[in-house]
């Protein structure tokens, strides 16, 4: 039997596994991962042997194949063998690499390279063994000693490695960001995250994939979305999609969503009442302030806007603080100060001496944007959040054919601009990143400041630990020991 399985014939990729019968145990493959494997080894000429049948003696496979962790770890491998009441040593097993090699490579390929390796033996000629815990050991003490892999965050990497491959992932990306967009108008903030993750690791990856396996090695990627991968490299297409974006319900809640001022929850609330266009929200529901305007400027609010805009409102925001205040400072944020070729809105941040009354500070500007005709609505005024202040509002610059743009102006005091700039800047995903960093390492990161010593009990903060000195973003990247990144490399 060893013979005749190392024997292949690249000739006829068609018929290449003529004459093999596979058995795949489904414990960690996941059901659409199956189905695929199976539909290619079928059209590929080989057959597909059922655990039912292997039990019954109605069908001897050639090749076993489980999923590549278990090659790993011979005490689970046996179990799977135990299920079909066969040793493990009579059995050609390989991992699901193998069978995805030779779909990629269109060879039946040998499988030496694929199967069980025994770990090596120690010096005594016994296998190597985890030391039993002893009860003075708890969870927490082996957690906090545990080392921390900088490398794994998202805030470690640069957003700028290249993210195009010839022949690249671009259906990949465009398939999981439905995905992501899809659960983040149903309210489902973890997979919305979990996708979006996902998303900016094959973007970085810098290989065109290929497999499953090129997909689950990524930081990022779970067995799931490695999954779907899998599925769009093989149909082109993701079921999943089908089912979670394409329904009327999805496209009602997109509508929705797209008005400012209306989350997740209102939109569900409106399609529950019956609404299921702009007109029929116009006709059957009351609508907030903030959500008329949202309305009003629906169309203009979901256009992009190129960085030459961003740059003329800040130089109007500018001259107009300068008659204001003169030593304060005026910085674009956002998507305009990572680089990006467009924004979806315009970000402004003014930092202040400690002393200045930020209220007063942004009184004052909101009202001379508005004598001059900047400002056209506003949205949320002067919100107070710490020592800090906001403005959301709406803006339009002067001449025919202009389009409404959101503004969101910032004031923070001098001894927070690092950390305030830091997080204005974005992006989310690099933000929440750093600050689950900072967590890991004992630290708490926010807008406002970066503390060490903090104690927690699970989620929970049990002190305010002490404030490390940050004037800088890069004292930040420091802090976290992390190679400082320009906002450029942010765009995660």
């Amino acid at each position: 039997m060893s013979n005749q399985l190392n024997s292949f014939d690249n000739s006829e990729p068609s018929s290449m596994f003529k004459d093999i019968q596979v058995l795949i145990m489904p414990a960690l493959i996941g059901k659409k991962r199956l189905t695929l494997f199976e539909s290619h080894i079928k059209k590929l000429g080989g057959k597909v042997c059922q655990i039912g049948d292997v039990k019954g003696g109605l069908c001897e496979p050639s090749h076993i194949i489980v999923e590549d962790s278990f090659l790993l770890d011979k005490t689970n491998l046996d179990k799977q063998m135990k299920t079909l009441g066969r040793e493990r040593e009579f059995q050609v097993i390989v991992g699901t690499r193998w069978l995805s090699d030779c779909i990629k490579m269109k060879m039946l390929l040998p499988f030496e390279d694929y199967q069980f390796h025994p770990p090596k033996l120690s010096k005594d000629g016994c296998l190597p063994s985890k030391r039993a815990k002893s009860s003075s050991e708890s969870t927490t003490q082996q957690t906090s000693n545990k080392p921390i892999q900088e490398d794994k965050f998202a805030c470690s990497q640069s957003s700028s490695l290249p993210t195009k491959v010839e022949g690249g992932n671009e259906l990949i990306i465009q398939e999981l960001q439905k995905l992501a967009d899809a659960f983040r108008i149903k309210g489902d903030t973890w997979r919305s995250h979990g996708y979006t993750k996902a998303i900016s690791a094959i973007k970085r990856c810098g290989k065109v994939l290929s497999c499953y396996e090129d997909a689950v090695a990524l930081p990022g990627v779970g067995d799931k979305i490695a999954a779907k991968v899998w599925e769009i490299l093989e149909t082109g297409s993701l079921m999943k999609v089908s089912e979670v974006c394409n329904d009327s319900k999805t496209i009602s809640l997109q509508i929705f969503t797209n008005i400012w001022g209306v989350g997740p929850s209102t939109a569900e609330n409106w399609y529950q009442v019956g609404c299921r266009t702009l007109d029929d929200v116009r006709d059957k529901v009351a609508l907030s302030k903030q959500q008329e305007i949202g309305l009003k400027h629906y169309e203009d609010f979901l256009q992009r806007i190129p960085r030459s805009e961003v740059e003329e409102v800040g130089l109007i925001v500018s001259d107009a603080m300068k008659t204001i205040e003169p030593s304060v400072s005026v910085i674009p944020v956002g998507s305009y100060r990572r680089g990006k070729d467009t924004c979806g809105d315009i970000d402004i941040m003014i930092c202040q001496p400690d002393h200045y009354d930020s209220k007063a500070v942004l009184s004052k500007l909101i009202i001379s944007l508005k004598i001059t005709g900047l400002i056209t609505d506003d949205l949320v005024s002067l919100e107070k959040e710490g020592n800090q202040r906001k403005y959301l509002g709406v803006c339009c610059l002067p001449g025919e054919g202009k389009k409404h743009r959101r503004l969101d102006i910032f004031v923070v005091p001098k001894s927070e601009e690092a950390t305030a700039l830091m997080h204005y800047t974005g992006s989310a995903l690099f933000n929440r990143s750093a600050r689950l960093l900072a967590a890991k390492k004992g630290m708490s990161l926010s807008e406002h400041s970066l503390h060490g010593g903090i104690v927690r009990e699970g989620h929970k903060v049990l002190n305010s630990g002490y404030i490390i000195p940050t004037p800088t973003e890069d004292s930040i990247f420091k802090a976290l020991d992390l190679q400082y990144r320009p906002p450029e490399e942010r765009d995660h």
